[in-house]
């Protein structure tokens, strides 16, 4: 089995893909990958050769380059999203309290959605296009900072289409785990939709809230609209299966239908 890696970028539908993912590889040849280059080297090390060279899938929320080089030089995939709505959906996690290193600077119970725009964290700044072309930090502004905006794009995409064997889109997810299937020879599971929010705590964005996220994610929106026209191109072409995509959602669809039942029946 050839090695993978998945390039897992925050609030890109990763979480239910990792579980796609868990269901293709047993835990034992499972390795996940911080942003932490050194963590991952002693981790890895302190494997034993047999355990290592079992280790097919490597995931986790790391940049392009891992500095481990079995990850680096694995099959890597990944998701993207409309930055605006990946931004959001991260606003929307720190404001529940999900983000621990955030907590004491941005407690739920008194959150504002202005001051946290405003405070110039580097999670909320053109990550998709760091996780694409940092080594270490996810979100470090070290490297896109010394490059000029369109030079950072050119580079983020130059590694999407060279060093990424295949990309998806998480506002066409399902259409992307026929890509991922087509090309790396998966049965395809059934998934359920992992991280959703409830209506009730939803945060309400205003205009100038979407405009202030996108100014600040220019970069991220040209290389989304890039990629996005390349990834449709390839969904509208005779390439895509068309069929097997309709096969899939009717049988995963009265899978999870089922299963939702059975549920609901023992509660």
């Amino acid at each position: 089995m050839n090695r993978l890696r998945f390039l897992h970028i925050p609030k890109t539908a990763g979480t239910t893909f990792t579980n796609i993912l868990h269901r293709q590889y047993p835990a034992n040849r499972r390795f996940g990958l911080t942003a932490n280059i050194a963590e991952n080297q002693n981790r890895f090390a302190a494997l034993t050769e047999e355990e290592r060279s079992h280790i097919a899938l490597f995931t986790g929320h790391a940049p392009i380059t891992t500095g481990l080089n079995e990850a680096d030089s694995a099959t890597i995939i990944t998701f993207l999203r409309d930055p605006v709505s990946r931004v959001k959906s991260f606003c929307q996690h720190v404001y529940a309290g999900k983000s621990p290193h955030l907590l004491k600077q941005f407690p739920p119970e008194n959150f504002s959605l202005d001051e946290f725009l405003d405070s110039g964290g580097h999670e909320l700044t053109n990550v998709q296009t760091k996780m694409l072309i940092n080594t270490g930090n996810c979100s470090s502004p070290k490297l896109i900072n010394s490059m000029s905006p369109a030079d950072a794009r050119d580079l983020a995409l130059d590694n999407l289409y060279k060093k990424v064997a295949h990309f998806g889109l998480q506002e066409y997810f399902d259409e992307s785990l026929i890509i991922f299937s087509s090309a790396l020879n998966w049965k395809m599971p059934v998934y359920f939709t992992r991280n959703t929010k409830k209506s009730a705590h939803r945060l309400e964005f205003e205009q100038r809230h979407l405009d202030k996220i996108a100014e600040l994610n220019a970069i991220d929106l040209e290389v989304f609209t890039h990629a996005k026209e390349t990834f449709l191109n390839l969904r509208n072409s005779a390439e895509f299966d068309e069929d097997k995509l309709k096969r899939f959602r009717r049988i995963n669809n009265k899978l999870v239908g089922n299963l939702v039942r059975i549920r609901e029946y023992f509660q």
